[in-house]
C-alpha cells in the first residue's frame, strides 16, 4: 500500500503555508508549524520524510532551528522556500546543509519535483548508511 509522503512546513506566514497545503495537499501529508520548539517538538515525535522552510533567512532563529533539525533528525532533507532574491542568502542556506533552495513565485510541479528528489535521495543516503553533508561552522 502506498502511502503520502509526511512533510513539515515550517513558515512564519499563515497565508504562505495555507496556500502551500492547497498546492501540496493532493501529494503529501503537510504539517505546518510556526515556532522552534514546535518543529523541533514534531521532529522529535513523529516520523517524516522533509521539511519544507519557509522561515525568513533573515530571522535571527533560522540557523538555531536549523541546528535543531540537524541535531533531531541529521539526514532529513531541508528545502527552503524563499522570497528573498538577494544571492547571500541564498548561499548561506545552501552552506548550512539544506538539501535545495526554491525561489518564489513557485509553479505545482516545482515544488512536487523538489520533494520527490528530496525524497528520492533522502531514501538513497538512508539505503547506503550515507552521512548527511556537514554544516558550516557560522551557522
Amino acid at each position: 500500500m502506498l502511502r503520502y509522503p509526511n512533510v513539515l512546513l515550517f513558515s512564519s506566514d499563515e497565508t504562505e503555508a495555507n496556500s502551500l497545503q492547497r498546492i501540496l495537499g493532493k501529494h503529501v501529508i503537510l504539517t505546518p508549524v510556526s515556532s522552534r520548539s514546535e518543529l523541533a517538538s514534531l521532529l522529535e515525535t513523529n516520523t517524516y520524510d522533509a521539511v519544507f522552510w519557509s522561515w525568513s533567512l533573515n530571522s535571527g532563529t533560522w540557523s538555531a532551528a536549523l541546528r535543531d533539525v540537524r541535531r533531531i533528525k541529521p539526514n532529513i532533507p531541508v528545502v527552503v522556500l524563499s522570497t528573498a532574491p538577494e544571492e547571500r542568502a541564498w548561499l548561506r542556506s545552501l552552506r548550512t546543509g539544506t538539501f535545495d533552495l526554491l525561489v518564489a513565485p513557485l509553479e505545482e510541479n516545482e515544488l512536487t519535483a523538489a520533494f520527490e528528489y528530496a525524497s528520492v535521495s533522502h531514501q538513497a543516503q538512508a539505503s547506503l548508511g550515507l552521512e548527511p553533508p556537514l554544516m558550516e561552522a557560522y551557522v
